[in-house]
């Protein structure tokens, strides 16, 4: 095992200052394929590891095994590939490719609830610096790789935060990377993924293998969307929304450009203009760029920060984009999980107008007061995917995933069966971000997807609300997105809808044991 280099216990500088400095582009910035061997995998555990640290390591050893592309077999069931001895003294002598890892994870029974994590020490691997919540092992120096997988993505690193903001959401500062100055833009998971697959491969050269795509001559993944917040839905209801829009440009953006826009807006309304009436034109711009998106419309209004319109009165619009290829998926209404739990009508409703019921959820306001609450929330309403851990005012990784995951069922001990899309970029969220730091959006914009790139083949999600007119952001934050859309192609990467990247994945998972049973033709 290489020498690991360690770092005193501060915040990591982000990747953008270099970037910055450097004045680079996605376009610039290698990628790493590899070609890589496809591995079967098994894992036994000793006998002290209890039960619920048993399922919970298979399952990060599934995740892991379904982004590399490796299959795996039951417990205990050794292969002459790979075995992953958890737990116990290093044995000598043991036929095969063994792996063992320290058992470093702790559970707290019988109510599993989480125990409290210390602050990370840092540690230099392959000229990356990876964040180790359980140390690592005093005889070997290794890590509990497993266990710092299932820590980041089932989300028992933000478990334990009491704060909440004004809307009820987990804030920044409760997450790992505000608790502990992590960066973000850097796809934790996935680095002790890649560190884990060199281990696999036995590279004497310490280095992060990129995950391999699942899809032939494509190396990254990005599925594109758009949360209907606002629909032009009557000339009140446009005034109400051009006067607010004012306000923000001018409080909050401080942006002369966006404040004369959304004036001029304002005397329109008595000639027969309809700000916010943007679904078709939106449809026929993203036929234009070549790509495929989708759609997630509110159905249900029960609060005032629910949108403006109703199902009915956007539903033809809905229906147009859907036969010309787009998704629609349903945007939880604001209290749809925190104290209505209506997702699941909401779904039927959205299903019966629409005639088919939709396979993905976003939250509105991306509302939920934990990831456990909200994950029961959407596999009881029969989803296939969700899309709903992100950031409301900044960009980045928010459970160090740069890739699609089941998230962790707790209650059960089981993986869910649905997907969770990482929304990695949001446009309001970016303008924030850019306003904050003073780095230009789109610099910003593109290291975010560099850095997925970078380290594997993505099923990561970005939101643009309205990306035809300047009524969510400022123009510059909507120019961003059709700028990616524009350099796809550069870097071979894909821009799907929710339906067409399950439709193209979900065997991906099922052959690591991951949403077995699952068939998103149905």
């Amino acid at each position: 095992m290489p020498a690991l280099r360690f770092r005193n216990n501060r915040s990591i500088a982000s990747l953008s200052e270099l970037m910055l400095t450097q004045n680079a582009s996605i376009d610039a910035l290698p990628l790493a394929s590899e070609a890589p061997a496809r591995r079967t995998l098994s894992i036994e555990f000793h006998q002290t590891v209890p039960a619920a640290v048993r399922h919970r390591m298979t399952y990060a050893l599934r995740v892991f095994a379904a982004i590399y592309g490796h299959l795996v077999v039951g417990t205990g069931k050794g292969t002459d590939d790979c075995l992953f001895a958890y737990g116990g003294p290093q044995e000598q002598g043991r036929a095969g490719h063994v792996i063992p890892i320290p058992a470093l994870y702790r559970s707290k029974s019988p109510d599993q609830q989480s125990v409290v994590i210390a602050a990370p020490i840092l540690v230099e691997y392959a000229d990356e610096t990876i964040p180790l919540f359980l140390g690592t092992d005093p005889e070997t120096g290794n890590p509990d790789w497993l266990g710092e997988i299932f820590l980041w993505l089932s989300g028992e690193l933000e478990q334990n935060a009491k704060q909440r903001d004004t809307v009820g959401r987990v804030p920044f500062s409760e997450t790992p990377f505000g608790k502990h100055g992590l960066s973000p833009r850097r796809p934790h998971a996935a680095h002790l993924m890649a560190w884990l697959e060199s281990v696999l491969r036995r590279n004497r050269v310490p280095t992060l293998p990129k995950a391999p795509s699942p899809l032939p001559g494509v190396e990254h993944i990005l599925l594109p969307s758009h949360d209907i917040d606002f629909h032009f839905d009557g000339r009140r209801s446009a005034f109400v929304r051009l006067t607010k829009n004012l306000a923000i440009a001018a409080c909050v953006y401080k942006n002369s450009a966006d404040f004369s826009y959304n004036l001029k807006k304002i005397p329109g309304l008595l000639t027969g203009e309809r700000p916010g009436d943007y679904l078709l034109p939106l449809v026929d711009a993203v036929h234009s760029a070549g790509f495929q998106s989708t759609l997630f419309p509110v159905v249900r209004q029960g609060h005032r920060r629910d949108p403006n319109y109703s199902l009915e009165s956007i539903a033809p619009h809905l229906a147009k984009a859907v036969a010309s290829g787009l998704s629609l998926g349903l945007h939880g209404s604001y209290q749809s999980v925190m104290e209505d739990r209506s997702l699941e009508s909401e779904a039927a409703t959205l299903g019966e107008r629409m005639g088919k019921w939709p396979r993905a959820n976003r939250q509105h306001w991306l509302r939920f007061e934990s990831q456990r609450a909200l994950f029961r929330e959407v596999e009881s309403a029969g989803m296939l995917a969700d899309s709903s851990l992100g950031f409301p005012e900044s960009v980045g990784f928010r459970n160090g995933a740069n890739f699609a995951f089941p998230p962790y069922d707790f209650a059960r001990e089981r993986p869910h069966r649905f997907l969770e899309i990482p929304l990695v970029l949001m446009d309001g969220g970016l303008e924030a971000e850019a306003r904050s730091s003073r780095h230009e959006a789109q610099l910003i914009a593109e290291e975010i997807l560099n850095a997925s790139n970078r380290m594997g083949w993505g099923g990561v999600s970005i939101l643009w609300h309205n990306p035809m007119e300047a009524l969510s952001v400022p123009r510059e934050i909507n120019e961003v997105f059709w700028r990616l859309a524009a350099k796809r192609h550069v870097s071979n990467e894909a821009w799907l809808s929710f339906d067409q990247f399950l439709s193209a994945v979900i065997s991906r998972y099922q052959e690591a044991g991951l949403m077995e049973g699952i068939s998103v033709n149905a």
